[in-house]
């Protein structure tokens, strides 16, 4: 057996002796001395936990029996590499601070950060917006939107059913709040926008009972506007419609006619993947489109090439036939249709990678059309 003594009287309490190993082929057992008491440890973890241990605490290790402790030092290393990297990892990962953690961190760092909390956030966003205070309820929401998103976040990385649900009721609620801050403004078309957001985030999950209540409150408040100010297909000055990803990014869509050329539309379609990176700062990955389009029965279709350069492309004539896009791996088109008022879904036919977007991103989805109060 290796001899290991510690020239400091520091050394770490040593744990109780293995009676056995899960892998006995690699286990070494190491006795240590601290004022002439062995104390015992068990296989390569052991032996290199208390190195790390004590060279943490300045004191050099010394190794006795040299010749035995180059015959062994192999197989010591050898086993604690498989044993203790994953356990050094967590470590630093736990020292570093999670992502969730770092994101939430600096969200909050700055001069200017109105509340800290998701709920005081919420809390302070409902009492400016019924004194009255509509651009400081503004501020406060975008922030508790902000929060319960890092909060979603922590409870997806510590994998608790439980926090999930809570955080997903927190951030439908914070569209709600939203959507009453346009409704003071006076923006109806937009509020119905944060407000179907919210009540789309209940058909994903539909036995979420905390969200249920949310999305409960949302239909609520979409029932009370509907049929007020409503814009039916797209006003003579275009339009731009919105579709919510997360970590408050929308993709978004602008249609505006082109004047000279009846019926034609010019799209402009702005697309993220938005991603968290590791030291908890926001990037994202990003797609866009630019093309001249006529919309047949509500339907424009853009099949996607590199052709054009930097001009818009041209998507004016009528494609019927979608088999040569369908379940190809090789082609992109996407589809813009206007499905009922101030609503615009949109599907990529074909594979979304042939789109030329960044990686993940993909302009699918329903979008609502939005003033920008």
């Amino acid at each position: 057996m290796l001899g290991v003594a510690a020239e400091s009287y520091s050394w770490p309490l040593a744990l109780a002796a293995c009676k056995g190993s899960r892998n006995r082929r690699f286990s070494v057992s190491i006795t240590a001395s601290v004022r002439g008491n062995p104390r015992q440890t068990c296989g390569a973890y052991g032996f290199l936990k208390r190195v790390f241990e004590t060279r943490r605490c300045h004191h050099p290790l010394f190794l006795m029996n040299v010749k035995t402790a180059v015959t062994a030092a192999a197989v010591v290393v050898s086993a604690a590499m498989a044993g203790l990297m994953p356990a050094l990892v967590a470590a630093q990962t736990e020292a570093a601070g999670s992502r969730a953690d770092l994101y939430r961190h600096n969200l909050l760092t700055g001069k200017d950060v109105p509340c800290r909390t998701n709920a005081s956030c919420a809390a302070l966003g409902v009492a400016a917006l019924e004194a009255g205070r509509v651009k400081e309820a503004q501020t406060l929401v975008a922030m508790e939107a902000a929060l319960a998103e890092a909060t979603a976040m922590q409870a997806e990385e510590g994998n608790s059913p439980k926090a999930t649900s809570s955080a997903r009721a927190r951030v439908a609620m914070a569209l709600v709040h939203q959507g009453d801050v346009q409704v003071r403004l006076g923006a109806l078309p937009d509020a119905r926008a944060y407000y179907r957001t919210a009540v789309s985030r209940g058909n994903d999950y539909p036995n979420d009972a905390l969200l249920g209540r949310a999305v409960a409150a949302a239909r609520q408040r979409l029932e009370a506007i509907a049929g007020k100010a409503v814009v039916n297909g797209v006003p003579p000055n275009g339009a731009r419609f919105a579709s919510y990803m997360f970590f408050g990014a929308w993709n978004s869509i602008e249609v505006k006619p082109v004047k000279g050329r009846r019926d034609v539309y010019r799209i402009d379609g702005d697309f993220v993947y938005p991603t968290v990176s590791a030291d908890g700062q926001p990037s994202a990955n990003m797609g866009s489109l630019s093309a001249y389009v006529r919309f047949y029965e509500g339907v424009a279709r853009v099949p996607m090439s590199d052709d054009g350069g930097d001009a818009p492309l041209d998507a004016t004539a009528k494609i019927t036939n979608l088999a040569p896009y369908d379940k190809r791996r090789d082609k992109c088109l996407i589809e813009f249709k206007l499905s009922a008022p101030e609503t615009l879904d949109v599907e990529t036919h074909g594979s979304p990678t042939e789109c030329g977007f960044g990686f993940n991103v993909t302009a699918d989805g329903r979008y609502y059309l939005m003033t920008g109060s």
